[in-house]
Protein backbone atom coordinates (compact mmCIF):
# COMPACT_ATOMS: atom_id res chain seq x y z
CA UNK A 1 0.00 0.00 0.00
CA UNK A 2 1.03 3.59 -0.79
CA UNK A 3 1.71 6.18 1.54
CA UNK A 4 -1.56 8.22 0.68
CA UNK A 5 -2.85 4.94 1.60
CA UNK A 6 -1.71 4.41 4.90
CA UNK A 7 -2.92 8.45 5.89
CA UNK A 8 -6.22 7.98 4.63
CA UNK A 9 -6.79 4.69 6.11
CA UNK A 10 -5.59 6.08 9.77
CA UNK A 11 -7.10 9.88 9.68
CA UNK A 12 -10.81 7.98 9.09
CA UNK A 13 -12.43 9.00 12.17
CA UNK A 14 -9.64 11.00 13.33
CA UNK A 15 -7.32 7.46 13.73
CA UNK A 16 -9.71 6.97 17.10
CA UNK A 17 -10.78 3.55 15.61
CA UNK A 18 -6.85 1.81 15.92
CA UNK A 19 -6.53 1.39 19.66
CA UNK A 20 -9.83 -0.05 20.42
CA UNK A 21 -9.54 -2.32 17.18
CA UNK A 22 -6.07 -3.18 17.80
CA UNK A 23 -6.64 -4.40 21.23
CA UNK A 24 -9.57 -6.72 19.84
CA UNK A 25 -7.18 -7.91 17.42
CA UNK A 26 -4.72 -8.61 20.15
CA UNK A 27 -6.98 -10.23 22.43
CA UNK A 28 -8.61 -12.56 19.77
CA UNK A 29 -4.67 -13.51 18.23
CA UNK A 30 -1.74 -12.97 20.52
CA UNK A 31 -2.52 -12.04 23.96
CA UNK A 32 0.67 -14.53 25.00
CA UNK A 33 3.07 -12.79 21.83
CA UNK A 34 1.68 -9.16 24.12
CA UNK A 35 2.70 -11.16 27.14
CA UNK A 36 5.84 -12.16 25.65
CA UNK A 37 6.69 -8.30 23.95
CA UNK A 38 6.85 -7.52 27.69
CA UNK A 39 8.95 -9.78 28.68
CA UNK A 40 11.87 -8.81 26.20
CA UNK A 41 11.03 -4.96 27.06
CA UNK A 42 11.89 -6.17 30.84
CA UNK A 43 15.01 -7.90 29.98
CA UNK A 44 16.50 -5.40 27.63
CA UNK A 45 15.32 -1.91 28.36
CA UNK A 46 16.91 0.16 31.26
CA UNK A 47 16.63 3.43 32.75
CA UNK A 48 19.37 4.22 30.19
CA UNK A 49 17.85 3.05 27.20
CA UNK A 50 17.09 4.77 23.54
CA UNK A 51 14.22 3.60 22.44
CA UNK A 52 13.08 3.84 18.67
CA UNK A 53 9.63 2.90 17.63
CA UNK A 54 8.98 2.75 13.93
CA UNK A 55 5.14 2.82 13.07
CA UNK A 56 4.68 3.92 16.31
CA UNK A 57 0.48 4.90 15.73
CA UNK A 58 -1.06 6.49 18.61
CA UNK A 59 1.80 5.57 20.71
CA UNK A 60 0.98 1.91 22.13
CA UNK A 61 4.29 0.93 23.05
CA UNK A 62 4.98 3.43 24.68
CA UNK A 63 1.70 2.84 26.68
CA UNK A 64 2.94 -0.23 27.39
CA UNK A 65 6.31 1.07 28.86
CA UNK A 66 4.43 3.09 30.96
CA UNK A 67 1.57 0.18 32.43
CA UNK A 68 4.73 -2.09 32.84
CA UNK A 69 6.92 0.96 35.06
CA UNK A 70 9.89 -0.14 32.80
CA UNK A 71 12.25 3.15 32.86
CA UNK A 72 14.14 4.00 29.81
CA UNK A 73 16.16 6.77 28.97
CA UNK A 74 14.42 8.62 25.85
CA UNK A 75 11.58 7.02 23.30
CA UNK A 76 11.31 8.56 19.71
CA UNK A 77 8.16 7.55 18.11
CA UNK A 78 7.98 7.38 14.24
CA UNK A 79 4.90 7.64 11.99
CA UNK A 80 4.16 9.09 8.79
CA UNK A 81 0.26 9.37 9.70
CA UNK A 82 -0.11 12.95 11.06
CA UNK A 83 -3.21 12.13 12.58
CA UNK A 84 -2.52 9.16 14.72
CA UNK A 85 0.53 11.24 15.79
CA UNK A 86 -1.42 14.01 16.79
CA UNK A 87 -3.30 11.20 19.24
CA UNK A 88 0.25 10.32 20.64
CA UNK A 89 1.48 13.70 21.24
CA UNK A 90 -2.07 14.40 22.81
CA UNK A 91 -1.72 11.29 25.14
CA UNK A 92 2.49 11.05 25.73
CA UNK A 93 4.16 14.23 24.59
CA UNK A 94 4.29 15.82 28.10
CA UNK A 95 7.81 14.14 28.79
CA UNK A 96 11.01 15.53 28.06
CA UNK A 97 11.91 11.86 27.58
CA UNK A 98 9.63 11.39 24.77
CA UNK A 99 9.58 12.33 21.19
CA UNK A 100 6.99 12.01 17.66
CA UNK A 101 7.92 12.64 14.36
CA UNK A 102 6.59 12.40 11.42
CA UNK A 103 8.53 10.50 8.49
CA UNK A 104 8.75 6.88 6.98
CA UNK A 105 10.00 4.17 8.62
CA UNK A 106 11.70 2.44 5.45
CA UNK A 107 13.90 5.58 4.70
CA UNK A 108 14.97 7.19 8.11
CA UNK A 109 17.78 9.65 7.91
CA UNK A 110 21.03 8.85 9.26
CA UNK A 111 21.95 11.20 11.78
CA UNK A 112 24.29 9.16 13.59
CA UNK A 113 22.42 8.00 16.23
CA UNK A 114 22.27 5.05 17.43
CA UNK A 115 19.31 2.82 19.52
CA UNK A 116 19.19 0.61 22.44
CA UNK A 117 15.61 -0.95 20.98
CA UNK A 118 14.02 -0.32 18.14
CA UNK A 119 10.45 -1.94 18.34
CA UNK A 120 8.00 -2.22 15.21
CA UNK A 121 4.76 -3.87 16.01
CA UNK A 122 2.22 -4.52 13.19
CA UNK A 123 4.06 -2.46 10.70
CA UNK A 124 5.76 -5.29 8.62
CA UNK A 125 2.79 -6.19 7.32
CA UNK A 126 1.96 -2.85 5.73
CA UNK A 127 5.51 -3.25 4.05
CA UNK A 128 5.85 -4.86 0.28
CA UNK A 129 9.65 -5.81 1.36
CA UNK A 130 9.78 -6.55 5.01
CA UNK A 131 13.14 -8.86 4.92
CA UNK A 132 14.70 -5.49 3.15
CA UNK A 133 13.48 -3.46 5.70
CA UNK A 134 14.41 -5.60 8.81
CA UNK A 135 18.03 -6.27 7.33
CA UNK A 136 18.35 -2.47 6.63
CA UNK A 137 16.67 -0.85 9.91
CA UNK A 138 19.68 -3.10 11.97
CA UNK A 139 22.21 -0.35 11.04
CA UNK A 140 20.25 1.82 13.57
CA UNK A 141 21.19 -0.20 16.57
CA UNK A 142 23.71 0.27 19.30
CA UNK A 143 26.59 -2.87 19.15
CA UNK A 144 24.74 -5.22 21.47
CA UNK A 145 21.10 -3.41 20.47
CA UNK A 146 17.86 -5.28 19.79
CA UNK A 147 15.31 -5.35 17.34
CA UNK A 148 11.52 -6.19 18.20
CA UNK A 149 9.21 -7.40 15.37
CA UNK A 150 5.60 -8.24 16.55
CA UNK A 151 3.43 -8.39 13.05
CA UNK A 152 0.76 -10.58 11.02
CA UNK A 153 2.64 -13.19 9.81
CA UNK A 154 0.79 -15.97 7.42
CA UNK A 155 -1.42 -18.26 8.97
CA UNK A 156 -2.11 -21.93 8.49
CA UNK A 157 -4.16 -22.47 5.36
CA UNK A 158 -7.60 -22.92 6.93
CA UNK A 159 -6.79 -19.14 9.01
CA UNK A 160 -5.47 -18.00 6.00
CA UNK A 161 -8.42 -18.40 3.69
CA UNK A 162 -10.55 -16.02 5.36
CA UNK A 163 -8.24 -14.27 7.43
CA UNK A 164 -6.41 -12.49 4.99
CA UNK A 165 -9.11 -10.91 2.64
CA UNK A 166 -10.62 -9.60 6.33
CA UNK A 167 -7.21 -7.79 6.94
CA UNK A 168 -6.43 -6.57 3.48
CA UNK A 169 -10.14 -4.71 3.81
CA UNK A 170 -9.69 -3.64 6.88
CA UNK A 171 -6.18 -2.41 7.31
CA UNK A 172 -5.07 -2.82 4.25
CA UNK A 173 -2.27 -5.30 6.06
CA UNK A 174 -0.85 -8.61 4.25
CA UNK A 175 0.77 -11.35 5.96
CA UNK A 176 4.42 -11.66 6.46
CA UNK A 177 5.02 -14.96 4.21
CA UNK A 178 7.78 -17.28 5.70
CA UNK A 179 9.95 -16.89 2.73
CA UNK A 180 10.11 -13.22 3.64
CA UNK A 181 10.92 -14.04 7.53
CA UNK A 182 13.56 -16.86 6.44
CA UNK A 183 15.49 -13.93 4.89
CA UNK A 184 15.79 -12.00 8.29
CA UNK A 185 19.23 -11.60 9.22
CA UNK A 186 20.19 -11.61 12.94
CA UNK A 187 17.53 -13.69 14.55
CA UNK A 188 17.80 -14.70 18.09
CA UNK A 189 14.22 -15.86 18.82
CA UNK A 190 11.21 -16.29 16.70
CA UNK A 191 7.97 -17.05 18.08
CA UNK A 192 4.24 -17.89 16.37
CA UNK A 193 1.19 -17.50 17.60
CA UNK A 194 -3.17 -18.37 17.09
CA UNK A 195 -1.40 -20.92 14.15
CA UNK A 196 0.74 -18.14 13.09
CA UNK A 197 -1.34 -15.49 12.40
CA UNK A 198 0.86 -13.44 14.61
CA UNK A 199 4.54 -13.74 14.90
CA UNK A 200 7.19 -12.33 17.32
CA UNK A 201 10.90 -11.80 16.62
CA UNK A 202 13.89 -10.17 18.64
CA UNK A 203 16.91 -9.60 16.48
CA UNK A 204 20.25 -9.31 18.01
CA UNK A 205 22.59 -5.99 16.64
CA UNK A 206 25.45 -8.76 16.36
CA UNK A 207 23.99 -10.62 13.88
CA UNK A 208 25.22 -13.92 15.53
CA UNK A 209 22.94 -16.52 16.58
CA UNK A 210 23.95 -20.42 16.09
CA UNK A 211 20.38 -20.87 15.10
CA UNK A 212 16.76 -19.56 15.71
CA UNK A 213 14.59 -20.50 18.53
CA UNK A 214 11.24 -21.26 16.70
CA UNK A 215 7.99 -21.93 19.00
CA UNK A 216 4.61 -22.23 18.38
CA UNK A 217 2.08 -21.23 20.68
CA UNK A 218 -1.60 -22.67 20.18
Amino acid sequence: MTRTDVQKLYSWAGGRWWDPFRAVWELCTSRQAEADLHSLFRRYISPESTILDLGCGTGANLGRLRRLGVPFGHYAGVDFSPTMLALAQKKFGDSPRVTFSEGDATALEDTGARYDVIVATWLLDHLSEPAAFVNDVQRFLTTDGHLLLLFYSQPRWFFDFWLSPLGRLLVRADPVPGREVSRFSGVLTKRSYCAGVATLIDIGASGRADRAEEEVTP
